[in-house]
């Protein structure tokens, strides 16, 4: 399904999950790296799939200031005009779910969350999330530029920075 969605865009589903990672996870790590772990493939797999985005001028890669060795990813104009292009990209399986009541769609979400939890534990799986609902997540502890802490970076954060994803996120939920 997505990949005949991916093909109305010219882009394969992971090339489609680089421009989102990159678009909605903060920006201090948006890694390649953190992008391999995501997708669950090795570095150099993950700089080639970043690497024709790159040619194709959707994705900008930088060394990261604090450490050159790591190289980080943001989108360019164009880049940016594809993501906003992908608002209905994977509304199949939405419009599939559709017609379920919602007393079974409770049970399937407990169903899928304890699977997600026990794939994540298990190593096989990484969870990006924002940071309201993590361990490190410490709000409305700075200054109104940087109003929040994260513990884990050992670094403020603006409001905007904290909604996005962070593939460091430990949930401080337990299912």
């Amino acid at each position: 399904m997505t990949q005949a969605e991916s093909d109305t865009l010219g882009l394969s589903p992971v090339q489609i999950q680089a421009l989102l990672f990159a678009a909605y996870t903060r920006s201090d790590v948006a890694t390649v790296g953190n992008f391999a772990n995501t997708i669950g493939t090795t570095h150099v797999t993950a700089v080639k799939i970043l690497n024709g985005l790159v040619r194709r001028e959707l994705i900008n890669k930088s060394q990261k200031a604090e450490d050159r060795r790591v190289t980080l990813l943001s989108l360019t104009s164009k880049g940016r005009e594809i993501v906003n292009k992908l608002d209905n990209w994977g509304h199949l399986l939405d419009d599939a779910l559709q017609p379920i009541p919602e007393e079974l769609l409770a049970h399937f979400e407990i169903g899928i969350g304890s699977i997600i939890s026990t794939l994540q534990k298990e190593g096989h799986l990484i969870v990006s999330e924002p940071c309201l609902g993590c361990i490190h997540f410490l709000p409305n502890t700075g200054d109104i530029a940087a109003p929040h802490y994260c513990k884990m970076i050992q670094k403020y954060l603006t409001h905007e920075a904290s909604l996005q994803e962070c593939p460091e996120h430990t949930s401080s939920f337990q299912v």
